[in-house]
């Protein structure tokens, strides 16, 4: 709501004399979200646009929808930009757009037409936080979220908040996609929205009266791009694995079961907050090598096993369980690109760097020879903190009894 308010602010101090640029709030539509889709050989982009009186208030003003949500088509982006005039007595305000949602044939099409677009206008941002959907991009920008008002800048801090505390997903900007699509590899991952639907639907413009909401937007997946076209999506396990492979994972939780059975549940858990990945390439009998070396540190958050963990063996028990179901994770992440044929975590730009004589050979086939590639994941892991107890609460009562 403060960020609504502070964009609302700026753009009419924009309106002050003085200002060279003038942008009069009257005969602007404030984008903050746009969907990008594919339909009958035409590109269809949605605008998710502010409606200032309806969040201008004290109390965040109407309880009804506070953004206004309809699209244009032509044959490239910009005609369609400018066919939206034909649908609102407004120019369309981009410069506080705060993200990009792709529809699954779109991205299927190829992205280069968003990012041609973005090179050559001043008004696009390249901060703007880019995803993909499996769905129609409008459906997810006509969505609106529970405790929010402008749908697209929860998102924004959906993302944020998820790259900070749980290292699924990344947080991946225009800039960023133009830099690993510029690379040497010429591949990159997007986060994927989708739309889980609950059970006693009501209206969308409804929902910001009721307890709870019949559908809600979540991150899912992940999208593999290679070029500037989608080639295949990955779960969210295979994700976070990926960004332990690719050096990203900043704090996340990581559960391990007490008995070594593959059924057995993980109902304890501990807390990264702390963790480096090593990559190191390496070239031998016309094969390549990447060594992964993960070091990562710690706090146990859960504990339901036997056994008193003051105790020094117990503890390196729980770092060895760690340690291995992190590599058990990177390397579900490895096979899920490899057999995608996409090098999302850049193994293609450290050979590059360390081998350019031998990259020129390879980099014209590099998407069949990444697959060939060698993966070796070694982790080291340091549990930091126990808490206050040598036992698990069922096992200090247990001891009470006695």
């Amino acid at each position: 709501m403060k960020t609504i308010r502070a964009v609302l602010l700026l753009v009419v101090l924009a309106t002050l004399p003085g200002c060279g640029n003038r942008a009069e709030l009257n005969e602007i539509a404030i984008v903050s979200a746009t969907g990008v889709d594919w339909e009958d050989g035409e590109w269809v982009l949605t605008y998710q646009t502010i409606i200032p009186k309806a969040i201008s208030g004290p109390s965040g003003g109407s309880r009804g929808a506070a953004i206004n949500v309809f699209s244009s088509q032509a044959e490239n982006f910009r005609s369609a930009i400018s066919k939206a005039s034909q649908e609102t007595s407004r120019r369309l305000y981009f410069s506080h757009n705060q993200l990009v949602i792709v529809g699954q044939d779109a991205a299927r099409k190829g992205l280069g037409q968003l990012l041609e677009t973005y090179l050559r206008n001043l008004d696009s941002r390249e901060n703007v936080n880019v995803f993909l959907s499996k769905s129609n991009a409008r459906q997810l920008l006509e969505q609106l979220m529970p405790l929010e008002q402008n749908p697209g800048e929860a998102i924004h801090r959906m993302i944020g908040n998820e790259e900070a505390n749980n290292s699924s997903f990344r947080q991946m900007t225009i800039n960023d996609v133009l830099m690993d699509l510029l690379s040497s590899v010429q591949a990159t991952g997007l986060p994927v929205l989708s739309l889980a639907e609950m059970e006693g639907g009501t209206e969308r413009g409804q929902q910001l009266g009721q307890s709870s909401s019949p559908s809600k937007i979540r991150l899912s997946e992940l999208g593999l791009i290679v070029g500037d076209k989608l080639v295949g999506w990955v779960d969210n396990r295979e994700s976070r694995g990926i960004n332990w492979l690719n050096n990203t994972v900043d704090r996340t939780t990581v559960g391990f079961a007490c008995s070594d059975r593959k059924s057995a549940k993980k109902d304890s858990s501990i807390r990264v907050v702390r963790a480096e990945s090593k990559r190191t390439p390496s070239y031998k009998d016309g094969k390549w090598r990447i060594d992964v070396d993960i070091k990562a540190e710690g706090s146990l958050l859960e504990y339901n096993c036997k056994g008193d963990i003051s105790k020094p063996d117990k503890i390196e028990a729980i770092e060895r369980k760690i340690e291995e179901e992190i590599r058990s994770t990177a390397l579900s992440g490895w096979r899920a690109i490899s057999a995608n044929k996409a090098d999302v975590v850049g193994f293609g730009n450290l050979i590059h760097k360390k081998y350019p004589k031998l990259w020129k050979q390879e980099v014209s086939n590099w998407r069949e020879t990444f697959p060939a590639t060698t993966v070796s994941v070694n982790v080291s892991f340091k549990l930091s903190t126990t808490g206050s107890s040598g036992n698990n609460f069922k096992q200090i009562q247990e001891d009470t009894g006695k």
